[in-house]
Protein backbone atom coordinates (compact mmCIF):
# COMPACT_ATOMS: atom_id res chain seq x y z
CA UNK A 1 0.00 0.00 0.00
CA UNK A 2 1.36 3.45 -0.92
CA UNK A 3 1.36 6.09 1.79
CA UNK A 4 -0.35 9.40 1.12
CA UNK A 5 2.21 11.97 -0.07
CA UNK A 6 3.50 14.17 2.71
CA UNK A 7 3.28 17.99 2.46
CA UNK A 8 7.00 18.16 1.72
CA UNK A 9 6.77 15.73 -1.21
CA UNK A 10 3.90 17.74 -2.70
CA UNK A 11 5.70 21.02 -2.02
CA UNK A 12 8.90 19.74 -3.66
CA UNK A 13 7.09 18.82 -6.89
CA UNK A 14 5.06 22.06 -6.97
CA UNK A 15 8.04 24.34 -6.31
CA UNK A 16 10.19 22.61 -8.94
CA UNK A 17 7.34 22.99 -11.43
CA UNK A 18 7.08 26.68 -10.59
CA UNK A 19 10.84 27.14 -11.05
CA UNK A 20 10.77 25.13 -14.30
CA UNK A 21 8.37 27.63 -15.85
CA UNK A 22 9.55 30.82 -14.13
CA UNK A 23 11.63 33.68 -15.44
CA UNK A 24 13.71 36.33 -13.71
CA UNK A 25 11.83 39.58 -13.17
CA UNK A 26 14.15 42.49 -13.79
CA UNK A 27 11.72 45.07 -12.36
CA UNK A 28 11.79 43.94 -8.73
CA UNK A 29 14.36 43.87 -5.94
CA UNK A 30 15.43 40.81 -4.04
CA UNK A 31 16.36 37.17 -4.32
CA UNK A 32 14.78 35.14 -7.10
CA UNK A 33 15.15 31.49 -7.95
CA UNK A 34 16.68 30.85 -11.33
CA UNK A 35 14.57 29.07 -13.94
CA UNK A 36 15.17 25.34 -13.72
CA UNK A 37 16.20 25.32 -10.05
CA UNK A 38 15.70 21.94 -8.39
CA UNK A 39 15.95 20.64 -4.86
CA UNK A 40 18.94 18.53 -3.89
CA UNK A 41 18.18 15.02 -2.64
CA UNK A 42 17.24 14.77 1.01
CA UNK A 43 19.41 13.58 3.86
CA UNK A 44 19.43 10.17 5.50
CA UNK A 45 18.63 9.86 9.21
CA UNK A 46 22.39 9.63 9.78
CA UNK A 47 22.94 12.82 7.75
CA UNK A 48 20.27 14.67 9.74
CA UNK A 49 21.89 13.51 13.00
CA UNK A 50 25.27 14.74 11.76
CA UNK A 51 23.71 18.11 10.85
CA UNK A 52 22.12 18.40 14.31
CA UNK A 53 25.47 17.64 15.95
CA UNK A 54 27.30 20.13 13.74
CA UNK A 55 24.98 23.00 14.75
CA UNK A 56 24.26 21.77 18.31
CA UNK A 57 20.49 21.61 17.79
CA UNK A 58 17.66 19.11 18.05
CA UNK A 59 15.57 19.58 14.92
CA UNK A 60 11.78 19.57 15.23
CA UNK A 61 9.91 16.71 13.48
CA UNK A 62 8.71 18.83 10.53
CA UNK A 63 12.20 20.21 9.85
CA UNK A 64 13.52 16.63 9.91
CA UNK A 65 10.83 15.60 7.37
CA UNK A 66 11.81 18.58 5.20
CA UNK A 67 15.48 17.57 5.31
CA UNK A 68 14.65 13.94 4.47
CA UNK A 69 12.89 15.16 1.32
CA UNK A 70 15.13 18.03 0.22
CA UNK A 71 18.51 19.45 1.22
CA UNK A 72 19.06 22.83 -0.34
CA UNK A 73 18.75 23.89 -3.95
CA UNK A 74 21.02 23.07 -6.85
CA UNK A 75 21.42 26.61 -8.20
CA UNK A 76 22.19 29.90 -6.53
CA UNK A 77 19.52 32.54 -6.31
CA UNK A 78 19.94 35.89 -8.05
CA UNK A 79 19.64 39.07 -6.00
CA UNK A 80 18.07 41.41 -8.54
CA UNK A 81 18.58 45.12 -7.97
CA UNK A 82 15.53 46.28 -9.94
CA UNK A 83 16.15 49.12 -12.37
CA UNK A 84 19.06 50.49 -10.29
CA UNK A 85 21.71 49.47 -12.80
CA UNK A 86 23.55 47.49 -10.11
CA UNK A 87 24.71 44.05 -11.22
CA UNK A 88 22.87 40.95 -10.01
CA UNK A 89 24.38 39.22 -7.01
CA UNK A 90 24.35 35.50 -6.37
CA UNK A 91 23.04 33.93 -3.17
CA UNK A 92 23.18 30.35 -1.93
CA UNK A 93 19.49 29.54 -2.20
CA UNK A 94 18.21 27.14 0.44
CA UNK A 95 21.13 25.93 2.53
CA UNK A 96 22.50 22.44 2.00
CA UNK A 97 24.30 20.20 4.47
CA UNK A 98 27.25 19.71 4.50
CA UNK A 99 28.07 22.01 1.56
CA UNK A 100 26.89 25.23 3.26
CA UNK A 101 27.73 24.28 6.84
CA UNK A 102 30.35 26.99 7.35
CA UNK A 103 27.92 29.71 6.17
CA UNK A 104 25.16 28.28 8.39
CA UNK A 105 27.51 28.32 11.41
CA UNK A 106 28.56 31.88 10.60
CA UNK A 107 24.92 33.03 10.56
CA UNK A 108 24.22 31.18 13.83
CA UNK A 109 27.20 32.93 15.45
CA UNK A 110 26.10 36.34 14.13
CA UNK A 111 22.59 35.89 15.50
CA UNK A 112 23.78 34.55 18.87
CA UNK A 113 26.14 37.48 19.47
CA UNK A 114 23.23 39.77 20.30
CA UNK A 115 20.65 37.27 21.49
CA UNK A 116 19.43 39.47 24.35
CA UNK A 117 18.49 42.26 21.93
CA UNK A 118 17.01 39.73 19.49
CA UNK A 119 14.80 38.30 22.26
CA UNK A 120 13.66 41.81 23.17
CA UNK A 121 12.86 42.64 19.54
CA UNK A 122 10.89 39.43 19.10
CA UNK A 123 9.09 39.97 22.41
CA UNK A 124 7.99 43.40 21.15
CA UNK A 125 6.55 41.52 18.15
CA UNK A 126 4.68 39.14 20.48
CA UNK A 127 7.01 36.15 20.16
CA UNK A 128 8.91 34.73 23.11
CA UNK A 129 12.13 32.99 22.09
CA UNK A 130 13.02 30.28 24.60
CA UNK A 131 16.50 30.48 26.09
CA UNK A 132 17.44 27.01 24.88
CA UNK A 133 15.98 27.38 21.38
CA UNK A 134 18.52 27.18 18.55
CA UNK A 135 18.06 29.19 15.37
CA UNK A 136 19.13 27.25 12.29
CA UNK A 137 19.29 29.13 8.98
CA UNK A 138 17.29 27.62 6.15
CA UNK A 139 17.39 30.32 3.44
CA UNK A 140 19.12 33.73 3.31
CA UNK A 141 18.26 35.45 6.63
CA UNK A 142 15.42 33.08 7.52
CA UNK A 143 15.96 30.67 10.41
CA UNK A 144 14.00 27.75 11.83
CA UNK A 145 13.42 27.92 15.58
CA UNK A 146 14.50 24.57 17.02
CA UNK A 147 12.80 24.57 20.42
CA UNK A 148 12.72 21.19 22.17
CA UNK A 149 9.79 22.32 24.33
CA UNK A 150 7.39 23.04 21.47
CA UNK A 151 8.44 20.59 18.76
CA UNK A 152 7.22 23.09 16.14
CA UNK A 153 9.11 25.05 13.56
CA UNK A 154 8.43 28.75 13.64
CA UNK A 155 10.52 30.54 11.02
CA UNK A 156 12.05 33.93 11.81
CA UNK A 157 13.34 36.56 9.41
CA UNK A 158 16.37 38.14 11.06
CA UNK A 159 18.24 40.99 9.40
CA UNK A 160 19.89 41.91 12.69
CA UNK A 161 18.95 41.85 16.37
CA UNK A 162 16.76 44.95 16.03
CA UNK A 163 15.07 43.85 12.78
CA UNK A 164 13.48 40.45 13.32
CA UNK A 165 9.96 39.10 12.83
CA UNK A 166 8.06 35.84 12.78
CA UNK A 167 7.95 35.09 9.05
CA UNK A 168 6.07 31.80 9.29
CA UNK A 169 4.08 30.31 12.14
CA UNK A 170 5.18 26.88 10.92
CA UNK A 171 7.71 25.53 8.45
CA UNK A 172 4.91 24.67 6.02
CA UNK A 173 3.44 28.19 6.21
CA UNK A 174 6.88 29.68 5.69
CA UNK A 175 7.70 27.55 2.64
CA UNK A 176 4.42 28.39 0.92
CA UNK A 177 4.95 32.08 1.65
CA UNK A 178 8.58 32.09 0.51
CA UNK A 179 8.02 30.23 -2.75
CA UNK A 180 4.44 30.86 -3.82
CA UNK A 181 3.42 34.18 -2.28
CA UNK A 182 6.29 36.38 -3.41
Amino acid sequence: MNAKPDFFQIFKRASEEKWRTSSIRQDIWGFQFQPGTRWNSGLSEEGIAQYEAAVDAKFPPDFRRFLREMNGTDMPTLDIRGASGEPHRRGLGFYSFPADLERVKQIIDEVERDRIQLCATLSDEGFELAGDARLVPIFAHRSVVCDPATGGSVVLSIHDATDAIVYGGSLEDYLVREIFNR
